[in-house]
């Protein structure tokens, strides 16, 4: 199945570059026609006597002379066709690449031609991407064992934080608590002493 999305593109620039070559090309292959056109046409013509023809007809009428004629005049035929072609391509082509500046001043002015491109998609991408859904759904899912595991690696990192936690410290276990207890009373007391002993 074949779904045709419409989409909208803009043309801001074009490359003159590229549009001199493009029509220098194209241009050529149209002067290179019209030339071998018009010598096909000439020999077909003079196969067929229609120039002798139109000769004797212009000399009946006195619009040529008895010792002119056109078809010894050939080379001169062909040269201005030859012209005609040569200047034919170099104007389009300067035309053209003219045209292409001229269009990007005013596409910078404007903003450019809209053009609406019909994008077709086939059913066959869909059906790939609907087969590799299940699998990525699949792969969301998760079992019980890996929720398990999961818990105890939390667990385990939970205890090696508690560990690198430093607590205040404690009392010796190994000296008894009166023993401590005086030694502190005893200290304030010295401390006292010196104080009285200042004054």
């Amino acid at each position: 199945m074949v779904q045709v999305n419409r989409v909208r593109r803009i043309i801001r620039k074009i490359d003159p570059w590229t549009v001199l070559k493009v029509t220098f090309v194209l241009n050529f292959i149209v002067a290179l026609t019209i030339v071998l056109g018009f010598t096909i046409l000439w020999v077909l013509l003079v196969n067929a006597g229609v120039p002798q023809g139109l000769e004797e007809i212009a000399k009946r009428l006195a619009l040529l002379d008895e010792n002119s004629s056109l078809v010894g005049n050939i080379d001169a035929l062909f040269s201005s066709v030859v012209f005609f072609a040569a200047v034919y391509l170099l104007t389009q082509t300067a035309l053209a690449t003219i045209a292409s500046f001229f269009y990007n001043l005013v596409s910078d002015l404007v903003g450019g031609i809209e053009v609406v491109v019909l994008e077709e998609t086939f059913g066959e991408d869909q059906t790939k991407r609907r087969k590799k859904e299940p699998k990525e759904k699949n792969k969301n899912k998760e079992t019980v064992l890996m929720t398990i595991t999961k818990t105890i690696k939390r667990l385990r990192e939970d205890k090696k934080t508690d560990e690198s936690i430093t607590y205040p410290e404690m009392p010796r276990p190994d000296v008894p608590r009166d023993i401590e207890e005086q030694t502190i009373s005893e200290t304030v007391k010295n401390i006292q002493k010196d104080e009285e002993e200042y004054k």
